[in-house]
Order: C-alpha cells, then sequence, then structure tokens
C-alpha cells in the first residue's frame, strides 16, 4: 500500500469520533505500530485534527473539511437499505464493512443533512445460523482468492457426499445463498446451497482462469439448463 493511500485509510478509521488504538489501526492495514504512531505524527504535524496518545488511542472529533457528498433524501434511504441488508444477510466481515461504510458516508454529509441517515429504510430480519454464515465467509473469501474449496454437501435426499469445487459466484435468492462452481467431481457446473454445506475448507490450491469454466460460462450454462426440464441440483 502507497504511503498515501495508508494515510488516507489512517483518517477514515479515526473519523466519526471513533477511538482506535495504534495496534487496532496496524492490523487493519497490515503494517507495523511503529509506521502507524509515524503516519500519526506527520498527520498532526501537517494540521489534521487527531487526538489522543500512545496507549490510549485517537480519534477526531472535528469535522474535516471534503467535498460534500450531494446525496438526495431517497438516495440516502437506498443506501442504508443496502447497508442494512448486507448486515442482515452476509457473513460477518462484510457486515462490519457495511456498518464501517455508513459511518463513513455519515460523517462526509454536510451538517444540516444528517439527520436524514438516522431512520432506517426498513426493518429488515433474516434468520441466518452461525454456521451458515462462516460458510458464506469462507466460501466468498475463496471466490476473491480464486482458491479450490472441498465441501461436504447434503442435498435434497438428505445425502451428504464429498467434493472439491472452484467457487465462481455467490447468489442471494431472498430466503438462501447458493454457491455456482465448477465441480472437479461431476466435471461441470453445479449449484450448491450455501445453509446446505455441512464442512467448508479450503484447500490452498488456486484455480485456473479456464475458458469455459468462468463465471460468466456458468451463466451462460443456467439460462441454458433453465429451458430443459427435469434438471436436479446436485
Amino acid at each position: 500500500m502507497r504511503k498515501v493511500d495508508r494515510l488516507f485509510e489512517i483518517i477514515q478509521l479515526l473519523r466519526g469520533k471513533r477511538l482506535r488504538t495504534a495496534e487496532f489501526i496496524a492490523g487493519e492495514l497490515g503494517v507495523s505500530q511503529r509506521t502507524i504512531y509515524r503516519d500519526i505524527a506527520g498527520l498532526m504535524a501537517s494540521g489534521v485534527p487527531i487526538e489522543g496518545e500512545r496507549g490510549v488511542g485517537y480519534l477526531i472529533n472535528q469535522p474535516i473539511e471534503i467535498p460534500p457528498l450531494h446525496f438526495l433524501p431517497l438516495e440516502l434511504k437506498a443506501l442504508q437499505m443496502g447497508a442494512d441488508l448486507v448486515k442482515a444477510v452476509a457473513d460477518h466481515e462484510l457486515a462490519q464493512a457495511a456498518e464501517e461504510a455508513a459511518i463513513k458516508i455519515a460523517d462526509a454529509l454536510p451538517g444540516e443533512r444528517t439527520h436524514i441517515r438516522v431512520n432506517s429504510a426498513a426493518n429488515i430480519r433474516v434468520w441466518n445460523e452461525e454456521d451458515t454464515k462462516q460458510t458464506l465467509g469462507t466460501v466468498r473469501n475463496a471466490i476473491d482468492k480464486r482458491e479450490k474449496v472441498k465441501l461436504d454437501y447434503r442435498d435434497k435426499s438428505e445425502k451428504v457426499s464429498s467434493r472439491i469445487i472452484w467457487p465462481l459466484g455467490l447468489e442471494y435468492w431472498g430466503r438462501v445463498w447458493t454457491v455456482s462452481a465448477w465441480c472437479e467431481k461431476r466435471v461441470a457446473f453445479r449449484s450448491f446451497r450455501i445453509d446446505q454445506i455441512v464442512s467448508c475448507d479450503l484447500v490452498y490450491e488456486n484455480f485456473p482462469h479456464e475458458p469455459g469454466k468462468t463465471y460468466q460460462d456458468f451463466v451462460k450454462y443456467a439460462q441454458a439448463r433453465d429451458k430443459v426440464s427435469g434438471y436436479v441440483r446436485s
């Protein structure tokens, strides 16, 4: 990460009157605490209103002048509802990221408009088992890193089978998540319900970007499959 990017991220982490320790910031940015202390000292010397000290933590209490975000009230509702939806249905890591994004957006709004964010667009409640959220996080990270995943999967007949997949994409159907993948066992595309995955482990082996086995290829396959009757989900 470039220094200028790191300094910007430090400011973002401290905005919103949130007390952060150097240890926490260092962990978030993947650098040493010494680097964070040096960066914060430099920011303070340049006039950024950071308050705090070593061993206690740091925060920014005052608004920082940046170009205002000119969101319409309905646009703010849409952003709030999006953040609420992610927090309700996604894994813990994404839920935390949605919370952080909402705080940053609120902090960047002109003062006279911050009241708009107080009221949520809707009350979103989705029941997800803790195991399901953990599996979702594992699969999502595997997609990002293009890593193979070993599954123990329970099908509709309650039969459990093991297989290695190349996770390509996640879909949310309003009640359940599915992962679209290339299945090494079937040598074909398959979709798996996240809540029917009994166990999920990274293989720590990357899968290639192979023509005919990409997410775009899966979409074409799914569109053709939907026209064929008698399709049975794996």
